[in-house]
């Protein structure tokens, strides 16, 4: 039953809450329908959320009454009395998002509480009611936001671009998506149907749904019950750390929120696992005492104090660590045939024994047995090796590399790594994988500031399954990555094909997935000479520059050469210095 709050009550809460952008409306829409009890929620979105916000449901609905007092200030049936706000089970409780939409935004909302024979139109504009009629509807809550800000210009100004829009509005319907797995929800853009998640699935089957199957086979369960906390949900694996994760979604007690201390525990479970600069993806759940949450904090309701913070740190951490050293050792599970019956194993892979045949005489399978070595430690071995001699250069080549490398004279070559004799006889030691790796760089930068980058067509092009948002923003983009030396085009549903990739890495080995998932955090990019540089230095951290075999003195002496005629070359893009250079003084030094 709706009311508005008395002044004491609502005194209490953490109020002030601002309609900021579309995404803020499809977040209190779709929280307030899945508090209503629905059980399938369509949000419909039409030039990015400006022109037209929906939600409809199928929830508990409204009678008259309600209709008319849900868009008065502290108007709620989430919370009769103080303590209620220390034991919170809905996303919603303050009763103001409603009358904060309507203030900015021309709002129709159409209603029928379930066992009435009609229902009810309200239509609110800039807070005042223009009409409120008797209507055919059906049972639950049908509210549509047109013209978002219409009396607000200065806010409407300050809106980001419509992908950014966009991108936020789909984080808001995935987080309220990842919480009700009971609920069937769709995603409706501009008369198109773009994400469709069935209810009834499992956590790991509904991230599927909204990340792709190829995100789906680089999931880790994680879980963990104690007497402060209860934690479950999922990590990714090592390998699908990226260096843009938007995938970061921490709740607690179904709500999401963001904490950079729990943030940094998960970070900790993965520990050397994962390079500093990239973070995995994790959709991690917390349940805790209501009495031992707060909420009560900010307008957005995404801070959350909790009472035992410290201790829940250390026990994330663990519980992170404990999911991570247990996949190590499991065995790749296909997400497509995931719950299948496990097939009889053989003992030589092709003939059944006699024991198996009567296995399956009785209908029983049996688990393919897991042959390892608990104690087995890889790096023993990588120990026991005996390290290849360097190769020196004959002294009837030095003469001749000395006027290439800048009259320094090479001394030995170990595959990457090669040794000179400084002019003033000291010592320098170049790391040939980052040398190129700065040299790729430069030209690939240079490239596209002067003449344009020339695409190379593909032999045998590549596809990449995206996030909904992460395609939508490529696809409105497609100029400027083609700009950058990729031909992209659709490829099903969120999925595209790269057919060209940029003439300059003509012959080099890189990761065109990983380069495509991350030109969706920066492509629009106004600055276009910051465009390319981030670009460029996406490409050459996720090329691969090392040699397959020993690299020749003569290939060495033209990668130094091109080194030291970049504009930095002391550096490389990805990270670490390309060169250390050892003074004659202070070899003298170490050798007195």
């Amino acid at each position: 039953m709706l009311k508005v709050l008395p002044e004491h009550i609502y005194s209490l809460i953490a109020a002030g809450e601002v309609i900021q952008r579309p995404a803020s409306v499809v977040k209190e829409l779709m929280e307030n329908s899945a508090d209503a009890g629905a059980t399938s929620i369509m949000l419909v979105v039409s030039d990015y959320g400006k022109t037209l916000i929906q939600v409809i449901d199928n929830g508990c609905g409204m009678d008259s009454e309600e209709a008319e007092i849900c868009f008065l200030s502290h108007a709620t049936s989430k919370i009769d009395s103080v303590e209620d706000l220390q034991r919170l089970h809905t996303f919603g409780f303050r009763g103001e998002a409603l009358a904060s939409i309507a203030a900015c935004a021309d709002v129709t909302l159409k209603t029928r509480k379930e066992g009435q024979d009609t229902g009810c139109q309200v239509h609110i504009s800039g807070g005042k009611i223009l009409e409120k009629t008797e209507i055919a509807c059906p049972q639950g809550c049908n509210v549509a936001v047109r013209n978002l800000f219409f009396n607000i210009p200065a806010r409407r100004k300050f809106l980001k671009s419509d992908n950014s829009e966009y991108r936020m509005i789909v984080a808001e319907f995935t987080r309220v998506a990842l919480t009700r797995l009971d609920i069937e929800f769709r995603l409706i853009s501009n008369s198109k149907e773009v994400i469709t998640l069935p209810r009834g699935r499992n956590l790991k089957q509904r991230i599927t749904d909204l990340l792709g199957s190829a995100a789906g086979k680089q999931l880790i369960d994680v879980s963990v019950d104690t007497t402060v906390v209860k934690i479950s949900g999922i990590v990714g694996t090592p390998q699908s750390a990226k260096k843009n994760q938007p995938n970061t979604y921490l709740f607690a007690n179904g709500r999401f929120f963001r904490s950079p201390m729990l943030h940094r525990a998960v970070m900790k479970g993965y520990g050397n696992l994962i390079a500093d600069s990239t973070t995995p993806h994790y959709f991690l759940f917390l349940e805790v005492p209501p009495q031992e949450m707060d909420v009560n904090i900010s307008p957005s309701k995404t801070e959350i104090k909790l009472e035992n913070e410290q201790v829940i740190f250390q026990i994330m951490e663990a519980a992170v660590k404990e999911a991570i050293g247990k996949n190590a050792f499991a065995p790749a599970i296909d997400f497509d045939t995931e719950g299948v019956p496990v097939e009889i194993s053989t003992g030589d892979g092709f003939t059944l024994s006699p024991e198996e045949k009567k296995i399956m005489q009785n209908g029983g399978f049996r688990q393919p047995k897991i042959d390892y070595d608990p104690l087995f430690n890889p790096f023993d071995q990588q120990q026991q090796k005996t390290p290849a001699p360097y190769k020196t250069v004959p002294s009837s080549m030095n003469d001749m590399l000395k006027e290439e490398a800048g009259q320094r004279r090479i001394l030995q070559i170990d595959r990457n790594v090669v040794a000179m004799a400084d002019q003033d006889g000291g010592l320098l030691v170049v790391n040939i994988a980052r040398a190129r790796q700065r040299i790729f760089y430069e030209r690939y930068l240079e490239s596209m500031l002067n003449n344009g980058c020339q695409i190379q067509e593909e032999l045998f092009p590549k596809t990449v399954t995206l996030d909904h948002a992460s395609f939508a923003t490529l696809m409105d983009n497609a100029e400027k990555v083609r700009s950058l030396g990729f031909e992209i085009r659709p490829f099903g549903k969120d999925c595209v094909v790269v057919s060209g990739t940029p003439a300059d890495f003509r012959g080099e080995k890189f990761s065109v997935e990983d380069i495509v998932e991350e030109l969706v955090s920066y492509i629009e990019e106004e600055n276009q000479d910051e465009l390319f540089r981030k670009a460029a230095e996406d490409i050459a951290r996720h090329t691969y520059f090392s040699y397959t075999a020993d690299i020749t003195e003569r290939e060495a002496a033209a990668v130094i050469d091109g080194l030291f005629a970049c504009k930095q070359p002391a550096t490389a893009p990805g990270g670490g210095y390309t060169f250390i250079r050892i003074g004659a003084d202070e070899i003298r030094h170490k050798l007195m």
